[in-house]
Order: C-alpha cells, then structure tokens, then sequence
C-alpha cells in the first residue's frame, strides 16, 4: 500500500500483464497466482482486461489463486482476529471475483511462526508455500524437499510446499538449458524418496518478470521467458506443470515436519545489526567454500520481528497499530452489524436498514488493514521503512481507522463526537513509560525517554508530521565504494549492488539519538545548520535520552502532560521542566529552566510533510523549500506550509529566538540501487542564555484544526 499509481501502472506494463499474456500463447501450462487484495482491486478497477484473462485461466482450469492477508500484512505480528479477518476477506473477495474459491494461501515475506497453524485453520486454509530454507533449518536436505509436508500446532495442521531457492536464483538469471538441465538432475536424486513423481516448487515475486532492473528487455524484449515457456511444453514427456489444489488432491504428504521461526534466508541477514550482517555474509561465505549449498541451512540470521527492535520508528508504527486495531474491534462490536462480509470495495448486508453501519464496519477494517501492509515496517534491499510515501500511507490509514473507531466509540456512549482521550504505559514495550492523547483534531504520543514528543498525528490531512527517519549505519554502507552506475544487465536484486548518484558516502551521517521531537539540548558554541546536518555539533547536556518525570494532567478545554528533569549542561547542574498543553487544534509548549547556565539552549523539532514541491518554510518575507538549509535571527516565529496536504503549521515564540533548519537525509537501499532520501526537516529553536535562578521560554503551534 501507499505506492504512487505511477509505479503500479508501470510494473502493470512491464510484469502483470505481459506475464499474462505470454501465458497465454502457451495453453498447455499451469501455475498457481497470487494477487494482494490491494493489487487485485486495483486491476479490477483500472485494468478490467486483466481479470477477464484470469477468469479465463480459471475457466481453462489453467490457474489456483492463493489467498493471504488482504493487504499482505505480516500475519504473525497482527492481532489474531485481524490474520483470520484478511485472509477469509480476501478469499471472499476472490470468490466474488474470479469464481474462484481459494484453497491454500501466500504467506507475505514467507514469514513463519510455529504457533500459525491455528489462525490459517480457521481462516479456513489447506496449503500454502514457504521457502526450502525453513525445513533445511529443521535438518532436512534438498533432495528429501520433493512434494508437500504437513505441520501442525496443537492439533490444528496444515499442509506446506517447499519452495526452492535454487529455483529463484535460476529463475529468469540462468540459461534455460541450465535450468533444464537442473529439473533432470533434481528428479534423477529425488525420484526414489518421493516415490517417483518429485515435485519442485518456485514462488517468488512477480515483479522479478519485468520490474526488476534489466529484467523486462531480458524477459520480453530478449524473449527469455518465451524460451522458458517453449521448453516446458517442449519437454512435457518428463515435466508437467501443476498447480497445488491438483497435487494435493492427487498425492499425499511426505510426512510431518515441524518449522522454525524464520523467513527466507537473505530476510535472516537483513534484519541483524550492521556489523553481524557483514559477519554473516563473510562466515557464510568460508561455510560455502566447505559445504557448497548446504551451508545455507546450517547458518541462520535473526527473525522478522528484530526489524522492531532494529528500527524503533518501525516498532512505533506497530504498537499504534495495534493499539488502534484493539479500538476498531471494540467499535466493529458496538455497531453490532450481523450477517457482513468484507469482500474488497463492497459489503454484503443482511438487510438495508443496516447499511449505514455496515459501510461504517466496512471503511474501518479496510483502513485498519490497509495500515497493516507490511512494505514500511521493515527494511532489507527494497527501501520499505526507508521511503517516506508508504510510511505515510501506512500513518495515512491508521489516523483514518482511529478517527471512524473514535467516532462509533463516542456516538455509542451518547457523547457525538470530540471527547479527549488518554492512554498510559509502556505502549511501545521499549521499557520506557508513554502517554497517548487524542482529540477531534489529532493524536499525540509522548515517552519520558527524552521527554519527547513522538508523534502528532492530525486528522487534516491524515499525516504524522513528526514521522522523521533517524539516520543510522546500514551494512550495505560499507559496500558503497563498490557501488558503480546500472549496466541495465538482468541479475537478481540480490547480486547487484548500483548507486543511483555519485558521491553517497558524503551522505553518510549518522544520528546518535533519535529524531523525535521537543528534545532538549545544549551547546557552547552557536549551532550553524551545516555543522547540525553533519552531526558536528557536540551536545554539551545529558538530557537527549534521559528519563523524566512525566505526569498527566486533564482540564475541560485541554490536556497536559508536564516533563521535569534534573541534569547536567556544560558541566552545571539545571532542573529542565517543560509543559505540553494540547488544544483543539493547537499545541502549547512552555519551558522553566533552574539553576545556572551561560551558552546555547535549543529545541529539536523533526517535521516530516513528505517534501514534495508545494511545502516550504516562511519566516517573514521569506518562501523557502522544506529541504534548505537556513539561519535567522532574531524572528519571533515561522510557519511550515504544504498544499499538497492542505496543512498550515504556524510556530509563534513568546520571546524572539534564532532558527536554524536542515534537511535530514538518509541512504538507503532499493532494488533499483543506492539512493539518497529527504526524510524530514530539522528545526532547532536556539536561545542564547546566561542566567542563574530562573529562565522562562515557550512557543506555541497552531495546525489550525480541521476546516
């Protein structure tokens, strides 16, 4: 979710449909599909023809279409009621729309977890693939991962096929002779155990037909994939296409087999810290020179769920997402719809005087949903958590889901609509104490690590404007040197490592903290924005990342939450308490600095608003783009504007204050290559001060609520 419609018509051109279309030229082979939910309405909505041909398929019992979470969410990672809910809605959706009812499903990013077995039952799933790494990390070989298993939690089982990795990296890299040629060598080994019918499994991304670089003129224009298809018909004495729905009708498992939490093998080395990423690679590499192919399943990385611990803007994604899921099913309960189904765009209601709440349970999951695709929640060598736009959608959804829960929730309990809320706790489980509060207009999230506020999220255009990505080491970093411009050649996105501009590793900055906003710091010298985009600037306080005290207060036209802290600042004692009033539609913010203190005081705020054209910053007479870099002084406040968004941010200071602004830029990887990225702008609020006793300071935000 959250892709430009730009991108998806572009790998529509160059995958989706030429795919479907050389299938067809071949009558006699079959396969097995899956479409996202997300994908699917999409084609159902702008590209009819291409459902026609899929019906077809399934009218020439030429195709199974999988099922999986409508909006290829992380399944084992989500509340369960919200695992069972995507996969049966997209089987409905299926149902509605190919006459087709699935069977087995896709797994997104194969990611597996031993207890699933219970939720894919009672959403009604028989079979699904996973990669072959999974069963070597139980002990098995190759040559026994012929066929399909069964595995099983607590009596709930289900059946599984073994994809091959060797597959995928054959597929469409290598000659198609050599590909040939390994299909009469797997069945010559595996002929005898699998009791002389081997069968060999390849699931993996489509776009690997024509999106990936160099991959369409190798496919199409080269007519590789042509060739592939000619020799599968051309050797049909000996190799027969089948689907999983025909295989398991017709043969039975080769046994039980109990899988290990794990994803496919290069997901295990994307999720470790940097460093052991670059020790994996290397051990694995010696393991290889020893073991050939084997060693992969005698090395694992670490599991999906590390990717929280990894990137704590991905963990808080998370923990709202659950938080609103737990809101959204309280309201799915209150509207009390029976007889519903969630089938894509549409809603099936029992009877018509139901249909207003059954729209409203309608719009909340498909939001909530939308806000679980998995794409921004982690990172490996597609950009994911790294490109702003699917962060945003994924905030876009949630905000949405949140406001329709908030609004049942308090229609419910006769309120109409705008009553504050507060949530407390370890919210993020991190270990450090938040507080959540909302209003008609916004969501904000504050944690006393930093005293810091994390997110403010506004229902006018449905965007946190504090979703900044902290800038931190990546391992393909240390491979940048290696990095040379794309040849066009077609390798998989796993071997090739290309950089979309020269001269990257002067972007290589790092951020020791992270880039929440309302952060305290101190310095002894005039931060300038260039030593601040560099990270130069030493921080001479102990308040970035120390713990306040933090109290919630709620009064009839606001919310507040008060920080205090006792720490040290160029080497002095200073008691730090800062106030947080959230408004309607606006943010109140006041400072008390104790003790005695000569240098630079500052306040980090991190904006992000995507950084399209129509965002700029305006200090007087000044138009700026969000991505300068700027200094002014003395000015009494600023404004940050984005059209796009419809959003106005209007900043006024209660005493005059320097400003100073830089972009915060990441690079980062993508299957296109190396890039840089602008996540967000970096505003510091600078009070020159020299006082002992008291010195008192605010500012105050207004977003202007919704109009």
């Amino acid at each position: 979710m959250g892709n430009f419609d730009h991108v998806l018509e572009d790998a529509y051109n160059k995958a989706y449909l030429p795919f479907l279309q050389l299938l067809q030229r071949h009558p006699s082979l079959k396969v097995v599909l899956h479409y996202s939910g997300g994908l699917l309405s999409w084609m159902e909505k702008r590209h009819p023809e291409a459902v026609d041909i899929l019906r077809g398929f399934v009218k020439a019992r030429r195709a199974e279409f999988l099922s999986g979470g409508f909006y290829e969410p992380i399944l084992s990672v989500l509340p369960e009621a919200d695992r069972i809910m995507q996969v049966k809605g997209l089987t409905e959706y299926i149902s509605g729309l190919l006459h087709y009812r699935p069977r087995g499903m896709w797994l997104a990013e194969r990611v597996w977890e031993p207890q699933m077995p219970k939720c894919l039952s009672a959403a009604g799933v028989e079979y699904f693939p996973l990669d072959d790494y999974h069963f070597k990390l139980s002990g098995l070989d190759e040559d026994d991962l012929s066929g399909c298993f069964v595995t099983e939690d607590n009596g709930f089982s289900v059946k599984v096929f073994p994809g091959s990795e060797k597959l995928r990296y054959l597929i469409p890299f290598r000659g198609v002779d050599e590909i040939v040629s390994y299909f009469g060598d797997f069945s010559n080994r595996t002929a005898l155990r699998s009791g002389g019918k081997p069968l060999l499994t390849m699931a993996d991304d489509g776009e690997k037909f024509g999106v990936w670089p160099g991959t369409y003129k190798h496919c199409y224009e080269d007519g590789w994939l042509e060739k592939f298809f000619s020799a599968l018909e051309g050797n049909s004495d000996w190799v027969e296409t089948t689907t999983f729905s025909e295989y398991a009708e017709a043969f039975r498992p080769r046994g039980s087999v109990y899988l290990p939490t794990a994803s496919y093998r290069e997901m295990g080395e994307w999720v470790l810290p940097p460093q052991k990423g670059l020790e994996y690679e290397q051990v694995l590499g010696e393991m290889e020179k020893l073991f050939g192919e084997r060693s992969k399943g005698m090395l694992r990385g670490g599991i999906w769920r590390s990717f929280l611990s990894k990137y704590p803007e991905s963990n808080h994604l998370h923990k709202r997402m659950l938080m609103i899921s737990a809101k959204a099913h309280e309201a799915v309960k209150r509207l009390q719809v029976p007889g519903s189904k969630f089938q894509g765009s549409r809603v099936q209601e029992s009877k018509k005087s139901q249909a207003s709440d059954a729209s409203i349970r309608n719009a909340l999951l498909q939001e909530l949903w939308m806000g679980q695709c998995n794409d921004a929640y982690w990172h490996g060598i597609f950009g994911g958590l790294y490109l702003p736009h699917l962060r945003s959608s994924l905030y876009r959804h949630l905000i949405a889901a949140e406001a329709l829960a908030e609004e049942v929730l308090n229609r419910k309990k006769g309120t109409n609509g705008g009553s504050a809320w507060k949530v407390e706790g370890d919210i993020d489980c991190n270990g450090f104490r938040d507080i959540c509060v909302g209003n008609k207009n916004m969501t904000a999230f504050l944690t006393e690590k930093g005293g810091s506020l994390v997110e403010l999220s506004l229902r006018k255009g449905s965007v946190n404007i504090l979703d900044t990505l902290s800038r931190r080491p990546e391992a393909y970093h240390s491979r940048l040197s290696e990095a040379v411009k794309d040849d066009g050649s077609a390798r998989t996105i796993h071997e090739r490592l290309s950089a979309k501009e020269a001269g990257l590793s002067d972007y290589l900055v790092y951020d020791g903290y992270r880039r929440t906003s309302l952060l305290d710091r101190f310095f002894d010298r005039d931060p300038d924005p260039d030593s601040l985009m560099k990270g130069r600037c030493e921080d001479t306080g102990d308040f970035i990342g120390g713990i306040y005290d933090m109290t919630f207060l709620k009064r009839s036209e606001y919310s507040q939450i008060r920080f205090k802290r006792e720490g040290n600042a160029s080497g002095r004692r200073l008691k730090i308490e800062k106030t947080v009033r959230f408004y309607d539609s606006s943010v109140g913010v006041s400072y008390e600095l104790k003790g005695k203190y000569a240098g630079f005081f500052g306040v980090e705020f991190n904006i992000s608003l995507l950084g399209s054209p129509d965002a700029s910053i305006h200090i007087g007479d000044l138009d700026l783009p969000v991505r300068n870099s700027g200094s002014h002084e003395p000015v009494a406040g600023f404004s940050v504007r984005d059209g796009f968004l419809g959003l106005d941010l209007d900043f006024r200071f209660d005493r005059e204050m320097s400003l100073r602004h830089y972009p915060v830029e990441t690079v980062s990887l993508s299957e296109e290559g190396v890039e840089r990225i602008y996540q967000g702008t970096g505003f510091l609020f600078v009070n020159r001060l020299d006082f002992s006793g008291t010195k008192r300071l605010g500012f105050t935000m207004d977003f202007g609520g919704a109009k």
